[in-house]
């Protein structure tokens, strides 16, 4: 399924899992397009590109101070972020759930995923 909206996801999923990303808003200067001209996009969006490659159930994100939150529907889209992710923290009471779990997405994880999905760097 695609992506939701934050608000309609929220209202319409009393049970979901939260994930929590601290990376950059915008890429380092120098780095608009790859090596093919494409405009690369940012880390947020670089990952809702991941998202919409991936996941199967219905999920949103949405860009917060520091990172961003990504809300999934299905333990089945939960166990994909975490295998490619991984968790690497406690989950934390958050305004956006009763568990939001930190996982490692940085910046510095960039690269790697740019190229998963088809971006030369």
């Amino acid at each position: 399924m695609a992506k939701v909206g934050w608000n309609d996801f929220v209202g319409k999923h009393s049970k979901r899992i939260t994930f929590i990303a601290r990376v950059s808003a915008s890429l380092p200067k120098g780095q608009e397009l790859d090596k093919n001209g494409r405009k690369l996009p940012t880390p947020y969006a670089l990952f809702v590109e991941w998202c919409k490659a991936y996941l199967t159930g219905e999920w949103a994100a949405t860009k917060v101070s520091g990172g961003f939150l990504l809300s999934v529907s299905t333990n089945e889209d939960a166990k994909a972020i975490q295998d490619e992710f991984k968790i690497i923290g406690e989950a934390k009471r958050t305004p956006a759930g009763k568990s939001t779990y930190p996982i490692g997405y940085r910046d510095s994880q960039y690269g790697a995923l740019a190229g998963d999905l088809g971006y030369v760097l």
